[in-house]
Parts: structure tokens; C-alpha cells; sequence
């Protein structure tokens, strides 16, 4: 009897517990909201919730700042009109929760484009010295513009100026060069420009140079430090350039070209009457080397106020002579006018 009485006891309370409601179980987890502090931007909304809540009766402190658009239940949505401070209060069984709300102005996103680079040198070497000079790492072959600053699309990319012809550039702003200067120019310039789709410019400045030339201004430089003095005078600055290029480079016949003979040691009349012009022009030295193919060999030089001759390039073996002639009057006249020379080109 007492076994069976003791099993009626544990049946009547398993059948209390199971009728009894579920949210005085709840009950015993305390309402929360889901944030006291919250930051948002104007025109933005949230959802603020009272968690472990029945129906809530929301409010807020200011309409002007925060405004209520939306109650379900336990949860409100909110939305923010303009820079301020409000209060969101939640009131459940007589008890208050407060949300304090701050509202900023969202920073607008800067439009302020830039291209990457405004100054930028290029430089070329072309496939016939490239067997003579050393690539410089330091130097750029090619360069890519890009505009940032700004969610506008580059519309055209163009280039501008005199010197324009000897670049090239994509569609996407990388420029490249399609030949490099001549000796007698040095560098050439041009301006690339980045028209955006709304019409606004963005330029930029693009030079380039030639390796070969850099490298021939290092050939002459090496032989001014070994065989040029102070003390010496135009006309043996010219002397000694045109005993050098007899002394240290071969007859080539139709290698007309100075840069191959100075850097490879032969060619023919025509390349050695412009070598030297290059030479003594870059000693300070007025020079012009003949243009008329019957001239061979021969560069018209100014030193010292008096006009000479000066004859490279005989179809010899190195050591080649030269020879050095003053000349002046008719015979200076015929020179110039056969080789289309005028006076103010040795000013």
C-alpha cells in the first residue's frame, strides 16, 4: 500500500507541472533592450528590441531628431531626420528602458580626382643600340596613368603638344613610346590628358629621353677626362676629336651611322664628319659637319674667330689620319653654300 500511495504522489505532481504556464517560466528571464546607446546616420533606420517583453508601448524624445515609424510587439523601428540626440523609451509593466540615440551627419563622399603622377619620364632604346647599351633599371620604358579621388569613369584618354607623335597611349592610360630623340633635340615633351565623363581635365606632363643618347654624352665625357685639358684652345679640342676617332675606329663602308661608330668602332666618311660634329659641340666647340655627299669626311669647325676643315673617315684600317685645313673667303663660301651652312649656325 505504501509503494502504491508514494507512485500516486509522484503522478499528481508530474501532471501539476505540466499544466502550468509557460511564461511564469519566462517570467523568471528579466526585459533588456537590445542597445542603451546607438549611433546612426541621418536617414538611416534601425530596429531597437525589448527583449524577454510582451507588447510595449514605445516613445520617443524627439520627433525632429528620431522619429518612430514602425511598433510590432516587442520590437520599433526607428528613423533618424537629422543630426541630434533623442531618447527611445520602452515601457513594459509600468517599468521604463531607455535607448539613448545619437544622430550624425554621414560625411558626403569626396569628389577630388588626382591623377597618380603629374611629371613623368620615359625612356627609349631602339632595337639598333640595344646590342651596345645596358638597360637602367632606374628608368622607366613605360608608364600607366590612373585617376582616384572620385567614382567618375575616365571617358577619353588623350595626348597633346609638339612632341606628342612620339608616344602613344591606351585606353586605359598606359603610355608608351613609339621612337625616342634625336642627339640634337635631347628630350621631347608632351601632355597627356584624362577627360572624365562629366567633362572635367586632369593633365599631366610626359617627357622622354634616349638611352643612346645618354649613353654617347658618357662615351664623350670619358674621352674629355683622358685627353682634354683646361688649357688647351678650340682648335685642338677639335684636333684631339678628330685624332681619336682615326685612332680608335675602323672603315666601314655604308655605316653611316656617328652613335654605331662611336659605340661600335666603325663606320664609314659620313658617320665620322657627324661624330665629330657631335664631339666638339659638346666640348663647346661650333661645328657642322657637311652635308653634301662629296664632302667626305669633312666638318666645318669655328675656333678662335678663324673657319677650318677638318677631314676624317679615309677608307683605312684604324689608325686613320685626318687632316686640318684653315679656310676662308671664296673657298669658305663655296663650303657653305654647297653644304647649305650659314654664319649664324657657329654664333
Amino acid at each position: 500500500m505504501r509503494k502504491r500511495g508514494y507512485c500516486l504522489f509522484i503522478c499528481i505532481i508530474l501532471l501539476v507541472a505540466m499544466f502550468i504556464p509557460l511564461e511564469n517560466v519566462q517570467a523568471k528571464a528579466k526585459p533588456k533592450l537590445s542597445a542603451k546607446n546607438k549611433t546612426m546616420y541621418v536617414g538611416k533606420t534601425a530596429v531597437i528590441t525589448l527583449k524577454n517583453a510582451g507588447k510595449v508601448k514605445w516613445k520617443t524624445s524627439k520627433k525632429s531628431v528620431v522619429t518612430i515609424t514602425k511598433k510590432k510587439k516587442n520590437k520599433v523601428t526607428i528613423s533618424a531626420k537629422k543630426a541630434g540626440k533623442a531618447t527611445i523609451t520602452a515601457t513594459y509593466k509600468k517599468k521604463t528602458y531607455k535607448c539613448r540615440i545619437t544622430v550624425k551627419t554621414k560625411k558626403a563622399e569626396q569628389d577630388n580626382p588626382v591623377l597618380n603622377a603629374t611629371d613623368v619620364s620615359l625612356y627609349y632604346l631602339g632595337d639598333t643600340y640595344k646590342s651596345y647599351i645596358q638597360y637602367d633599371p632606374n628608368h622607366l620604358r613605360e608608364f600607366r596613368f590612373r585617376v582616384s579621388g572620385t567614382k567618375k569613369e575616365v571617358r577619353t584618354w588623350k595626348l597633346e603638344g609638339e612632341g606628342k607623335d612620339f608616344f602613344q597611349i591606351t585606353d586605359y592610360g598606359l603610355v608608351t613610346m613609339t621612337w625616342g630623340p634625336s642627339y640634337s633635340d635631347w628630350s621631347q615633351t608632351a601632355t597627356v590628358k584624362a577627360i572624365l565623363e562629366d567633362g572635367r581635365v586632369l593633365t599631366a606632363k610626359v617627357t622622354c629621353y634616349a638611352e643612346s643618347n645618354i649613353y654617347a654624352n658618357e662615351l664623350f665625357e670619358k674621352f674629355e677626362s683622358q685627353y682634354i685639358t683646361a688649357g688647351m684652345t678650340d682648335k685642338e679640342k677639335a684636333e684631339k676629336a678628330a685624332w681619336y676617332i682615326g685612332y680608335t675606329t675602323d672603315y666601314q663602308e655604308m655605316q653611316n651611322d656617328w652613335m654605331i661608330l662611336l659605340f661600335a668602332k666603325k663606320g664609314d666618311c659620313l658617320a665620322s664628319r657627324y661624330l665629330l660634329q657631335c664631339m666638339c659641340r659638346h666640348m663647346g666647340v661650333k661645328a657642322q659637319g657637311c652635308g653634301n655627299i662629296n664632302y667626305h669626311g669633312q666638318t666645318l669647325i669655328k675656333a678662335e674667330g678663324k673657319f677650318y676643315i677638318i677631314t676624317t673617315g679615309y677608307d683605312e684600317p684604324k689608325p686613320r689620319s685626318y687632316s686640318i685645313t684653315e679656310v676662308s673667303g671664296a673657298d669658305l663660301e663655296k663650303i657653305m653654300d654647297d653644304n647649305h651652312l650659314k654664319m649664324w649656325m657657329f654664333e
